[in-house]
């Protein structure tokens, strides 16, 4: 790699508009590196080429989450933070989505040297590293003070970062020499002299008052209104709010403080470096680099509002470091707002020169066999649980077979006007049913509850009652039952080796399909159940598979001739499983 500032090395930035802070630091580090080198520096959207449903859970549900439900995204957050095993992963995740489409952006722009400044990116280019498959130098830039796991990849060869206590957090995670202390990451234009009250006239703003800005970053989260509120009640302040980028947001504020003269609402504004210069305090919810940017404009910080998860812990973070004074109620932001004072005067003091930092990265990190076997690794446990849910459970069962066309299971195709009746009961309910099957000339399959002996399968049929195998067992644990209870009754009933049985309607899988698919069961499910008090049949159709149960201890037997009787005056013929398909049959 080319020595620090040495023209002509490609610079491939990659960001994404996930709030304003990633594509704030994008820019601010394109324009240092522009200043400095002659090679291309281009910057990419991250977010926009990674597969839909990434993009989504990585912007659109993060900020659904900060709005609506952040409670959920502090517990995914701590978990993370708290969880090796979570963290590996979700960073797993990330790079079987992402691999390809970051592979792409890097084979188009060919670069001397990759800079992520978001965190989702800087992983998936770390897990290309370790693999080999991308042999420039990567650069991630770390704009934040906490949460560092969630920045860190031991694949990236170079950290840098904003603050000397950070250095070490970086290095115990990633390795020795990973991580390099800069100058903050901001806009050229932060770093140019500019006194308040030039930036105050410029703004159109009083000299003479207290200027307080209120921020909740590109997406205007946290407690805005409250702040505003707060900031209203010292007496000579004039507060001007940044609602991001939304209109929504927008609207909110300006009706919250309609007639307010002291209050101004700005949506987003190019004229963060002349605000900063001019206001006496920002009151802040979010961190990131907009305290960057306060901090290097000398302008005093006040952490308020914050929601649930990272910027809660970054503002207890940087309040340690004593860089914010951290408000978690109204009281104590306004007491912060009486007392706030100028930034720290060293907070720069060490810092290298960023753009020399990143072209004159070199190659650390080592490709390891065991970061390739990981990832051959995860897609085989990836395509184990799609293929386990997809034998396991028991609403994959109807969507296979509709996809594959099986035969419905509660239905038998009849050119006639029969149904196939099947009768549950006890062995000994269904052995009293048999005579008066016999002289009611009833025909029909039984499911029976308990074992059947030779002698009992030969008395029921006998009677015209045609016992038929009934799969009990359900979900999982079927599998390694299906097999066995099929075959047992299979044997006791004398069956051929293609034979109809009974399926559970709930639990059954499609694994339990395949197994007794190979012991040559043919399913069949009961369509409606045939009422034995009188009452209606429901909607049975030709050719359905219908059921009735004998209750134990009940004389059922001269009900179920009757309920018989019933769908013979509808018109139906009444037989068994066996019979109606050997009639249907090519």
């Amino acid at each position: 790699m080319p020595p620090s500032g040495r023209s002509g090395v490609g610079v491939l930035v990659l960001t994404a508009p996930v709030a304003e802070g990633h594509l704030a630091a994008a820019r601010a580090l394109s324009e240092g590196i522009a200043g400095t080198n002659e090679g291309v520096v281009v910057v990419r959207d991250a977010l926009d080429a990674l597969p839909r449903p990434v993009r989504w859970l990585l912007a659109d549900a993060y900020r659904w989450q900060l709005g609506a439900a952040p409670w959920l995204f502090d517990w995914l957050f701590a978990g993370l933070r708290r969880s090796r095993v979570l963290r590996s992963l979700a960073r797993t995740a990330l790079s079987v989505a992402g691999s390809r489409a970051l592979l792409r952006l890097i084979r188009r722009d060919r670069p001397d040297v990759v800079v992520s400044t978001w965190p989702p990116a800087s992983l998936i280019l770390g897990c290309l590293r370790l693999r080999g498959k991308v042999r420039v130098p990567v650069c991630a830039t770390i704009t934040d003070f906490a949460g560092l796991e969630l920045w860190v990849d031991r694949g990236v060869d170079l950290h840098l970062v904003m603050h000397e206590s950070l250095v070490p957090k970086v290095e115990r995670v990633a390795g020795p020499g990973s991580a390099r202390l800069v100058e903050p990451l901001v806009s050229p234009q932060f770093l140019v002299p500019r006194s308040s009250v030039e930036a105050r006239r410029a703004l159109g703003l009083p000299t003479d008052a207290r200027v307080v800005v209120v921020s909740g970053g590109g997406w205007a989260v946290g407690d805005l209104e409250g702040a505003v509120a707060t900031a209203l009640e010292i007496e000579d302040a004039v507060v001007v709010c940044l609602a991001g980028r939304g209109a929504a947001a927008r609207v909110r504020l300006t009706g919250a403080f309609t007639g307010e003269p002291r209050v101004t609402v700005l949506g987003f504004t190019d004229q963060m470096s002349d605000l900063l210069a001019a206001a006496d305090v920002l009151v802040h919810s979010t961190g990131g680099v907009t305290c960057l940017e306060a901090l290097v404009r000398g302008c005093p910080i006040v952490a308020y509002g914050s929601p649930p998860g990272h910027t809660r812990l970054l503002a207890e973070e940087m309040e340690a470091l004593g860089l914010v004074a951290y408000a978690r109620s109204s009281a104590e932001l306004r007491a912060a707002l009486a007392a706030a004072d100028s930034r720290p005067a060293d907070f720069q003091a060490g810092g290298g020169d960023l753009a020399s930092a990143v072209l004159a990265a070199v190659p650390r990190v080592v490709v390891r066999l065991r970061a390739r076997l990981a990832r051959t690794t995860a897609t085989a446990c990836a395509l184990a649980t799609a293929l386990f849910v997809l034998l396991a459970s028991d609403a994959t069962y109807p969507v296979v077979s509709e996809a594959l066309a099986f035969q419905e299971s509660s239905s038998i195709s009849s050119n006639g006007g029969s149904v196939a009746l099947v009768v549950r009961g006890q062995r000994r309910d269904l052995l009293a049913l048999a005579p008066i099957a016999r002289r009611a000339h009833l025909r029909a399959s039984v499911a029976v509850t308990g074992r059947l002996s030779a002698q009992d399968v030969a008395v029921l049929r006998a009677a015209g009652l045609d016992p038929i195998p009934e799969l009990r067992a359900r979900g999982v644990l079927s599998w390694f039952e299906t097999s066995r209870q099929l075959e047992e009754q299979r044997a006791r009933y004398s069956l051929p080796e293609s034979f109809y049985y009974l399926a559970p309607r709930e639990g059954f899988t499609f694994g339990g399909y395949l197994v007794a698919r190979h012991v040559g069961g043919r399913p069949i499910q009961i369509g409606d159940t045939i009422p034995l008090d009188g009452g209606p049949a429901g909607s049975v159709h030709a050719g359905e598979v219908v059921a009735a149960t004998l209750e134990p201890g009940v004389r059922a037997a001269p009900r179920l001739v009757e309920a018989v009787t019933r769908l013979e005056r509808a018109g139906f013929g009444v037989s068994s499983v066996r019979e109606l398909t050997s009639r249907t049959a090519p």
